[in-house]
């Protein structure tokens, strides 16, 4: 169980340890699944203002946009990129909203909290939580996103595992804004040849299907 959070000061007097963050280089590839048709499509580089709706959206409620809330998730790997997109119905669909997989390195580097199961620190538990931050239910996990952007609003984003990959991805926000690329280390749709066995491999790794 992920109890609540503490307060903003409370959380301020916590602080963040040295070996609580972790540095995102640039050379790093990050990799994200958006669709290029529908409602509500994002450019691959935007921060998503709409919310709260995903594990570690920092915006408060009630839903609805709020600008200067967002966020934008990147995974570690293509296959966590595709995991997390795919994780409600486990099949991954490369025709419906015209998906692409794209990769970015970012223009500077970034210092995210880090909430995964690999962090040298042990800060979510010292805050008086536990590392079931990253699969305890949405509605206590935005909190703690609301409360650490409140607390440390010079913080890039938080760094958590994948429950479905296990890999590391990223919920950016605001600050990380400025460090958004202008162009795509690598995008494709995900109906292009050169992605069928980097799909396949990525759908047999997770027991996922393909249409």
């Amino acid at each position: 169980m992920l109890p609540d959070p503490p307060t903003p000061s409370a959380m301020r007097a916590v602080g963040i340890g040295d070996d609580e963050t972790r540095t995102i280089d640039r050379e790093a590839v990050w990799w994200r699944v958006h669709r290029t048709e529908g409602e509500h499509v994002l450019a691959w580089n935007a921060l998503r203002s709409f919310g709260p709706v995903l594990r570690f959206d920092p915006r408060p409620l009630p839903k609805g946009d709020h600008p200067r809330h967002g966020v934008w998730y990147g995974a570690s790997t293509p296959d966590a990129a595709l995991a997390e997109a795919y994780q409600v119905g486990r099949v991954i669909d490369r025709a419906h909203g015209r998906p692409y997989l794209t990769g970015l390195s970012f223009t500077r580097t970034l210092t995210v909290l880090d909430l995964g199961t690999d962090s040298r620190g042990a800060w979510v538990t010292r805050a008086g939580g536990t590392f079931a931050i990253s699969t305890a239910p949405h509605a206590v996990t935005r909190q703690w996103a609301r409360t650490i952007a409140q607390a440390f609003p010079d913080l890039d984003g938080l760094r958590y595992n994948s429950r479905f990959a296990g890999h590391p991805c990223v919920a950016l926000f605001m600050p990380a804004a400025s460090a958004m690329p202008t162009r795509p280390t690598l995008s494709l749709p995900l109906s292009h040849p050169a992605m069928a066995i980097r799909i396949a491999g990525a759908a047999k790794r997770l027991g996922y299907g393909v249409v």
